[in-house]
Parts: C-alpha cells; structure tokens; sequence
C-alpha cells in the first residue's frame, strides 16, 4: 500500500498541473517576447520566418487551454476521488515540478546530482 502522503484528491494534482501549465504558458510569452525583439533587431524580413515565430504564440494559446481543460476537470471531480501520485512524478526530470506536482514543500532537498541552471 502507497505511503498516505501519496495519496491525494485527484481534484489537487490536477489543480496544480493546471496552475503549472498556466506558468509555463507565462514563460511561453516571454519567450514570444524575446524571439519578437530578435526578430526586430535582426531586420528578418522572409514572412516565411515570421510565421514560424508564431508558433510561441500558439503554444502559449495551448497552454492556457490544457490548463482551463484541468481545472475544469479539477473542479469535476468527486471529493472522495483519490489518486496516488507517486508514480506519476517519479518519471518527471525536474525536481522542481515533481515537488510542485506531489504538492510537497518547496525547498525540500534536491535528488543526489542534480543541477538547477536557471531559476525564478
């Protein structure tokens, strides 16, 4: 049987990716940003190049709507509906996001050899 901090609503992780990937989609438009002002202080001109830099703009879009999609389903969910999440962050890379997603306390220690290059 999982450890009960393990277990949780379902409605809880779901909530937590959608507010994960409503960051993420705020990353994506400073990343818009960026690519815009590359584009400008490279004088790209090809509309070929620029329509490609909208993809950062869709992504975003998308990412926005995957996390209403969550919440929706967050807010669906029975009460009573429990999940263990252990397994399910096991797979993930960043430390960071598996705390955030597991709904553990932030500042807890880092995995033996991992490496944080950029922070928030």
């Amino acid at each position: 049987m999982p450890p009960p901090e393990n277990i949780q609503p379902v409605g809880q992780p779901l909530g937590v990716a959608a507010i994960e990937l409503l960051d993420l989609a705020r990353l994506a438009d400073r990343l818009e940003i960026l690519v815009a002002d590359l584009v400008v202080r490279g004088g790209i001109s090809d509309p070929a190049v620029l329509m490609e830099c909208q993809i950062a703009d869709l992504l975003s879009q998308r990412l926005v709507g995957l996390a209403a999609f969550l919440a929706a389903l967050a807010a669906a969910v029975p009460v009573d509906a429990r999940v263990d999440v252990a397994d399910a962050v096991r797979g993930l890379a960043l430390s960071d996001q598996a705390r955030c997603l597991a709904a553990l306390a932030p500042g807890d220690a880092r995995a033996e050899g991992e490496l944080t290059l950029f922070e928030d």
